[in-house]
């Protein structure tokens, strides 16, 4: 089970407050390439900023997310990041192996998953978008840590634009199939852990998560629209290109 295959677009909420961040957007994509060969140079001391800012992050094209769980709760969840190119995506996994050894022991790789209403309230935060609520899932490296180690190793990295070192998608749940989302909060609030690993498209259509892959995190946030302002790493998710919406 996953949620939907998505498709490209600039649908941002008009009542969004951030066009200080829009502004540098197109920086950002500019500098990708020269960035993230930079924090390649210094993947030892900065696995996390290394995992997100892999040069096939494009190439695999994340297209959905799925979470999966053990049938009697025996085990932690799964958090499935869907990749076209299979190839590609396991690649970005498979290169953090040498530094991450499958755990994020210093919970260097932050993620959110921004929903349009803030927990416990039905009311979409976002008017218009109450016919489809959605979430943003949001990978981006700790903005402390990485300053920290970037300082440490001589690495200059423009403030602004440390936020903005992310990869991130946005989903909505298949109308009439059963949303995965809240049995997963469930499973991570009982075991407080869960694996964060690549899910391929089979043959068969079935998405499968190759846990051999994937990385033992322990935190995870959970956030409503509505709790983002403009200096907030999350904002970054939400006004970036990668935003998208599904196909219909």
């Amino acid at each position: 089970m996953s949620d939907p295959q998505t498709s490209p677009s600039n649908d941002i909420p008009d009542d969004f407050p951030l066009d200080p961040i829009a502004q540098i957007a197109e920086t950002v994509v500019n500098e990708a390439s020269s960035i993230a060969e930079r924090v390649k140079q210094h993947a030892a001391a900065m696995p996390a900023a290394a995992f997100v800012t892999h040069p096939r992050w494009e190439e695999a094209k994340w297209s959905a997310t799925t979470f999966q769980w053990h049938p009697t709760s025996e085990a932690p969840p799964i958090m499935g990041i869907v990749f076209d190119n299979a190839e590609a995506g396991q690649a970005i996994f498979r290169d953090s192996e040498p530094h991450l050894n499958h755990v994020d022991r210093f919970e260097g790789i932050c993620i959110s998953i921004i929903e349009d209403h803030a927990p416990g309230n039905p009311d979409p935060a976002s008017p218009g978008q109450e016919h489809r609520p959605g979430y943003t899932v949001h990978l981006y490296p700790d903005p402390d840590s990485l300053a920290a180690h970037a300082t440490m190793d001589g690495l200059v990295l423009d403030p602004p634009i440390v936020p903005l070192l992310g990869q991130w998608n946005r989903h909505y749940p298949i109308p009439g199939h059963p949303a995965l989302l809240p049995r997963f909060k469930e499973e991570y609030e009982k075991h407080q852990e869960f694996l964060l690993a690549p899910a391929i498209r089979r043959d068969d259509g079935q998405l499968w998560c190759v846990s051999e892959l994937g990385i033992i995190k322990n935190f995870i946030e959970f956030r409503g629209l509505a709790e983002i302002s403009e200096d907030d790493p999350d904002a970054a998710a939400l006004v970036m290109p990668q935003l998208v919406v599904p196909s219909v």
